[in-house]
């Protein structure tokens, strides 16, 4: 027992052996030692055990290996040292890498509070410039960037430029979360939103064309919960302000809103009129989306007062706004619009497929408040085809729907 312990390797030996740094009359003692089978030896090289049976590593092109050790597992044992020998190399450049990093690159310089402040000042206006056009593509991504406008405007400090004006910003952010909340059919948040932004606007300058930009965004959540006498009444102090500060342009979007609140009234020629008063005072160049805004409720007018014809063409002849100007939403309700000519012209096919398509693309987007609506059409063409029961159970979901939004009536 004595002598097997006296000719077990050491651990230097074995050490040196898997380095290959042991001399060939020494190494050829050990292979054999091993090749024994001897348990004490194996569990000192557990460690490595691992790294030695790996059958990547046993590369008969990557070992150099003489006459006297061809055989399988000396292969592996060579193998093994010049894998511990690359891991060893890799190891010293990651750290001479490592060094020469820390010398080269200097730490990050900490930024001042007003540094700070100017960038999130920045960014705000930034999101806010990309929430207009998120909220015609994605009415949730464009909750998402107002959202982070809110939280920047919240922490830029008092001293960058004062407390006015930054409860103006903090208004704006606040009223464009509101107004994205108000598409993306969260009429409750869109309404907390709102309050707190003429809150937050009681603080700052007093801003006429600011005031006057609020109560424009509330009219359009107060139409969409058909409290149309209240929307009416702001729409004509927002067309009253703006034509005291000389913008014609936003005067004509006022006469827009006005008119939705018309035809929501049933009051269709009130409707008609007011988006032609409206058209001369607009600027095309400067917001052609809202150009294309006023062509589609016009459009849309004229077919809820059976001027069919009339509408179709208006749709054909401005196809190629939709497709320059308008985004995803804006080009499924045109194609609302034109299932709804087809149904009025007893194509119920033409209907049907037209609604599904656009309901599809509502969903997908998620505005639910414009799913409903669709849903009550495309229950009437149901209806006219004779489908009762699926009729009768989009009818029900619709109606929850409108109520789950705090839809109280439909006119007035």
């Amino acid at each position: 027992m004595a002598e097997d312990r006296i000719n077990h390797p050491n651990e230097a030996e074995l050490e040196q052996f898997l380095l290959g740094q042991l001399p060939k009359p020494a190494t050829g003692r050990v292979v054999g030692h091993l090749l024994a089978g001897c348990g004490i030896c194996s569990r000192m090289m557990k460690p490595l055990a691992a790294v030695l049976l790996r059958p990547d590593l046993v590369n008969e092109a990557l070992v150099e290996v003489g006459d006297q050790y061809d055989f399988p597992l000396f292969k592996a044992f060579a193998a093994a040292r010049r894998y511990v020998s690359s891991l060893r190399q890799e190891q010293r450049e990651v750290e001479l890498d490592r060094q020469d990093y820390l010398r080269v690159v200097p730490p990050p310089r900490p930024i001042e509070p007003r540094e700070r402040g100017l960038r999130d000042w920045e960014r705000c206006e930034s999101l806010l410039a990309q929430s207009r056009d998120l909220r015609r593509d994605s009415p949730p991504a464009a909750v998402a960037a107002t959202s982070m406008a809110v939280c920047l405007a919240e922490r830029i400090p008092v001293e960058l430029k004062g407390v006015r004006p930054l409860a103006d910003l903090q208004a704006r952010t606040l009223a464009e979360r509101g107004n994205a909340r108000r598409v993306s059919d969260d009429l409750p948040g869109a309404e907390a939103d709102l309050a707190r932004a003429l809150e937050r606007a009681g603080h700052g300058t007093e801003s006429p064309a600011l005031i006057a930009h609020l109560l424009n965004l509330i009219a359009s959540l107060r139409i969409d919960q058909r409290r149309l006498d209240e929307a009416s009444r702001l729409l004509d102090w927002v067309h009253f302000i703006y034509l005291e500060l000389g913008d014609r342009h936003e005067a004509g979007r006022a006469l827009i809103s006005k008119s939705n609140a018309a035809a929501y009234s049933l009051d269709l020629r009130k409707a008609i009129r007011l988006l032609g008063i409206a058209l001369p005072l607009m600027d095309a160049e400067r917001e052609p989306h809202v150009v294309l805004t006023l062509i589609h409720n016009l459009a849309y007018h004229l077919i809820d007062a059976d001027r069919l014809d009339e509408a179709q063409r208006l749709m054909r002849e401005n196809r190629a706004l939709y497709k320059t100007h308008g985004g995803h939403v804006d080009r499924l309700k045109a194609r609302w619009l034109e299932g709804r000519i087809a149904f009025l012209k007893k194509d119920l096919n033409e209907a049907e497929s037209a609604f599904q398509e656009v309901r599809a693309g509502f969903t997908e987007v998620g505005i639910t408040y414009d799913i409903a609506l669709l849903s009550l059409e495309l229950a009437e063409v149901w209806l006219e085809q004779g489908r009762t029961e699926e009729a009768q159970s989009l009818l029900d979901s619709a109606v929850a729907t409108l109520r789950s939004k705090g839809i109280r009536r439909i006119h007035g």
